[in-house]
C-alpha cells in the first residue's frame, strides 16, 4: 500500500482531508487547527490585546482545546476558565474535574457558575415538570444566562466558547425548522453581541469540523470528557448532527458551502431593537425575558398551575 506524503513537509501522511484534498502529518495536521483558528480570530478581530477574556469549559474535547489555544497564543490577555455547572449527576462531575485540571495546568483561574445557584432548578430537577418542551431547550436558554453572567461578574470584554462548524450549522437548520426569519438574518456565527450589555461572543472555532477537533485533541493527549449526557437524545439537534455527517461523507466540503450560503443572510443593517427585562434587569427582546419566562413556567408546572401558559419557548433545540 502506497503511503502518501504530508502536502506541507513530505513526511509519511496522518490525516487525509477529503474536503480539500490535502494529505497531513500529525504535526502539520496540528499546526493547521492553530492556523486556522488564529487566522479566523484576526479576520473578525474577536480578541483584541489586553482584553479579558472569559472562555466557556464544559470539559469536552473543543472546549479544552479553545482553552489551550487561548492561553497558549495570547499572552497579553488575561484568560478565565467559566465552567457551566447544569447539575446532571453522574455528567458533569467528570466535566469538571477535566475543566479545574487543564485550568491548573495552564495557570488560568477557574470559575463554576451553577444552574441551582441562578436559577434554583437543575437539569435533573426540571425531568417531571418540563411539560413537552426537551431538556435541551431548556438548558440552552439557561446556559447563554450562565455565560452572560459569568462574563459580566468578571468583567470581561469577551466571552469565548468552542462552537465549530457542525454545531454552528446545526443552529442555523433548527432555526429554518423553527421558521425564526429575523435570528437567520442577526445570527453572526462568528461574533454575536452577548445579552451581557454588549460583551462580544465569539466562536474561533466555527470553521473547523467536530470530527477535525477531536483528532486535536487526541493528538495532544488532552483529557477531555467520555460521558455524554443522558438527555442530548430529547432534542432534533442530534438527529440534524446526522444527517449533516451523511451529506458530508458523500459530497465531502458540504458543510463549508451551507456555512458560507447561510452567513450570507447575517445583515449588520437588520437592529434587534431591546429592552430590560422588568423581572430580573436583563437585556430583553420582550417585557419579560426568556429566562423569566422558563423559570415562570417551570414554576407554573412544579405547582400545577399551568392554565395552558406554555407557549412561549417555540423551540426544539
Amino acid at each position: 500500500m502506497e503511503v502518501k506524503e504530508c502536502v506541507k513537509c513530505g513526511k509519511p501522511a496522518f490525516y487525509y482531508r477529503p474536503y480539500s484534498g490535502e494529505y497531513l502529518c500529525k504535526g502539520c495536521f496540528v499546526t493547521s487547527i492553530y492556523d486556522i483558528t488564529l487566522q479566523t480570530i484576526r479576520k473578525y478581530e474577536m480578541i483584541k490585546y489586553g482584553e479579558r477574556v472569559v472562555v466557556g469549559v464544559s470539559g469536552g474535547k473543543d472546549s479544552v482545546s479553545l482553552l489551550y489555544i487561548l492561553a497558549k497564543f495570547f499572552k497579553g490577555n488575561e484568560i478565565i476558565a467559566v465552567t457551566v455547572d447544569e447539575g446532571i449527576k453522574g455528567y458533569r462531575e467528570e466535566g469538571i474535574q477535566i475543566a479545574s485540571k487543564i485550568a491548573q495546568q495552564l495557570n488560568v483561574k477557574h470559575v463554576i457558575y451553577s444552574y441551582k445557584q441562578l436559577f434554583n432548578y437543575t437539569i435533573d430537577d426540571i425531568q417531571e415538570i418540563k411539560g413537552k418542551y426537551s431538556s435541551c431547550t431548556i438548558c440552552g436558554i439557561f446556559r447563554r444566562r450562565a455565560l452572560d453572567v459569568a462574563a459580566k461578574e468578571l468583567n470581561a470584554q469577551v466571552l469565548a466558547t468552542a462552537h465549530n462548524l457542525d454545531d454552528v450549522l446545526q443552529t442555523y437548520f433548527i432555526l429554518l425548522t423553527n421558521g425564526d426569519i429575523e435570528r437567520l438574518k442577526t445570527f453572526n456565527p462568528a461574533v454575536e453581541k452577548s445579552e451581557a450589555f454588549g460583551i462580544r461572543k465569539v466562536h474561533p472555532f466555527f470553521r473547523i469540523y467536530e470530527k477535525e477537533l477531536a483528532m486535536f485533541a487526541m493528538l495532544k493527549g488532552f483529557d477531555f470528557q467520555t460521558v455524554v449526557c443522558p438527555y442530548m437524545a430529547q432534542g432534533i439537534r442530534s438527529e440534524i448532527r446526522e444527517f449533516l455527517n451523511k451529506l458530508e461523507e458523500k459530497h465531502p466540503g458540504i458543510k463549508y458551502q451551507l456555512l458560507s450560503t447561510f452567513m450570507q443572510l447575517y445583515s449588520e443593517r437588520i437592529k434587534v431593537e431591546g429592552q430590560f427585562c422588568k423581572k430580573c434587569g436583563w437585556p430583553s427582546k420582550g417585557e419579560i425575558c426568556q429566562v423569566c419566562r422558563t423559570i415562570d413556567f417551570l414554576n407554573s408546572n412544579k405547582y400545577k398551575l399551568m392554565g395552558g401558559k406554555d407557549e412561549f419557548l417555540g423551540s426544539n433545540q
